[in-house]
């Protein structure tokens, strides 16, 4: 009886743990598929969009944990990943999540004084995985049409890459005094009156996206200014920030 219950212990062991390895494998393909894809872009339409110097990491969001792809010193340092995954292209690493976001589609960089940031002058690649995408756009459905919001914010990268343009952005910022984006992050995250009219605005958008009708496209895009009329106002009354 005992050998039996060990027996399937076993068994159950294996298959948590196959499981586990063939969920972390689908993450990895996807991975290496972007990179085929920038590959492909570079040899067909930009050149330079592949080159390394160019390559800037990614941090791919699960349910459970963050996968990081090529990441800095910075990076390694500051979360202390795990190297799961390695070929001549890729370094993907497994650490803990490392925000609460429902969801992540950016590339983000810092111009502030903190030079200790990892995204200092650095900019990162942000994005959710495929499932928890097509659960916040319902449209994505598809590897392939995920990659294309990847692609995107990789080209974002490949901008940021090139100081001339960093100082470029840098200079409109120290014109146009803005946010960073944890500022706003923190103002989503803990004020539910905020939460709720981007939330909104979002809807608007993606029902326009969707809608044949063009006056009832123009009725959802007047929604999205009013509605975002009144949040900013909202925030300059009840937070004393002007955004």
């Amino acid at each position: 009886m005992k050998n039996t219950i060990y027996s399937l212990l076993l068994i159950l062991l294996f298959s948590c743990a196959q499981k586990k390895n063939i969920q972390e494998q689908v993450i990895i393909d996807r991975i290496e598929y972007i990179y085929d894809l920038k590959t492909l872009i570079n040899d067909e339409i930009w050149e330079g969009f592949s080159n390394k110097k160019f390559d800037l990491p990614l941090i791919y969001y699960t349910n459970s944990f963050c996968y990081i792809v090529n990441p800095t010193d910075k990076i390694i340092s500051k979360f202390q990943p795990e190297l799961i995954h390695e070929n001549d292209l890729i370094k993907v690493y497994k650490t803990k999540l490392i925000d609460s976001l429902p969801f992540h589609m950016e590339t983000s960089i810092e111009f502030g004084n903190d030079t200790a940031s990892y995204s200092y002058k650095s900019p990162i690649m942000n994005c959710s995985s495929v499932e928890i995408t097509n659960q916040t756009i319902s449209d994505v459905n598809s590897t392939e049409l995920w990659s294309t919001m990847i692609l995107h914010e990789y080209f974002h990268g490949f901008q940021f890459k090139h100081s001339k343009y960093q100082n470029h952005i840098k200079d409109i910022k120290d014109i146009v005094p803005g946010f960073s984006e944890d500022s706003l992050k923190d103002i989503y995250t803990t004020n539910t009156w905020f939460k709720t009219l981007v939330d909104r605005e979002n809807k608007f958008l993606l029902d326009a996206i969707l809608s044949d009708n063009p006056e009832e496209v123009d009725q959802l895009i007047d929604s999205v200014f009013t509605t975002r009329d009144k949040r900013r106002a909202e925030v300059q009354e009840n937070l004393n920030i002007d955004i």
